[in-house]
């Protein structure tokens, strides 16, 4: 028994006549007939019952015609879900990111893509950036979201997005004011600073203060830069951190862009031999909606 048959007999069914279920499927009436009698045989049933006259389905034939169309729209259903997976519009994506990354803008982006692929399922894990990276070397997540990029052959990095670097100062800071700092003015303050050992990014602020000339004076270390505002604003001195993280602060402190401008860029960070439809067209959707 075949889908092919099952829709044969739909229309023999449908119409209660083979010379208009053969027109209506363009074939002529022999073969019907004849894919009707070998269905008949496999199943040891009757499933019409056909006098000079009309012909009528017997109670096994009622049973088929309910099965058969449930096994129909099922298989159509299939067709479809599957195709969609080999395009990449269905399937699901584990994605990792800090908090701060998700709040920042990563969330907006995700929302647009559930609009463009309503039956991809996102899954998010908050986690710290050298995890993350972790997660995607082993499978246990698809893309990263970083402000590194990947040190792994096996991986590779895109741009995501673009942020500038500014710095989180209490309200009642003498630099409060200004339409930007430079960096080594902040040489005297003591410093709220991303452990070192949490992310490259850590250690990318870190170097660029000795560039600026001065060791930073360091009050507090966290490992995400959602845990920052609240330190500055109970004085704990200054912060260096990426523009978004205004998006959740309180009044209590002010950010001043840093002049020269310093970057906290994201990165996608994925499997260079990914073999996912879906992750190969989140990363294309992401590529196309850059430009636009």
């Amino acid at each position: 028994m075949d889908l092919r048959q099952l829709r044969y007999f739909l229309a023999v069914a449908e119409e209660l006549s083979f010379t208009r279920a053969a027109a209506r499927l363009n074939i002529s009436q022999p073969p019907l007939s004849q894919q009707i009698a070998q269905l008949e045989a496999e199943l040891d049933t009757k499933l019409f019952t056909r006098t000079s006259r009309r012909v009528e389905l017997t109670a096994a034939g009622q049973e088929l015609e309910a099965q058969a169309r449930a096994l129909l729209e099922q298989a159509a259903r299939t067709r479809l879900h599957v195709k969609a997976i080999g395009a990449g519009r269905s399937g699901t994506i584990a994605i990792g990111a800090t908090g701060t990354i998700l709040r920042g803008g990563l969330a907006q982006w995700l929302s647009a893509y559930r609009r463009h692929a309503p039956d991809v399922r996102t899954v998010i894990f908050e986690q710290a950036p050298a995890l993350q990276v972790k997660a995607v070397l082993e499978l246990r997540t698809d893309i990263s979201f970083n402000r590194s990029v990947a040190d792994s052959a096996e991986l590779a990095s895109t741009l995501a997005w673009q942020e500038a670097i500014s710095v989180i100062l209490p309200r009642g800071h003498r630099l409060v004011g200004r339409p930007h700092v430079g960096l080594a003015e902040l040489s005297a303050d003591e410093h709220v600073m991303l452990h070192p050992d949490s992310s490259e990014f850590a250690r990318y602020l870190q170097r660029c203060c000795v560039d600026a000339g001065f060791l930073p004076r360091i009050s507090q270390q966290v490992v995400d830069s959602q845990s920052i505002p609240s330190l500055i604003a109970a004085g704990f001195g200054v912060s260096l951190v990426p523009a978004s993280t205004a998006a959740f602060t309180s009044d209590d402190v002010v950010f001043v862009p840093i002049a020269p401008a310093l970057v906290a860029d994201v990165y996608m960070i994925y499997r260079r031999r990914e073999q996912s439809p879906t992750v190969h067209e989140f990363l294309r959707w992401r590529q196309m909606a850059g430009r636009a």
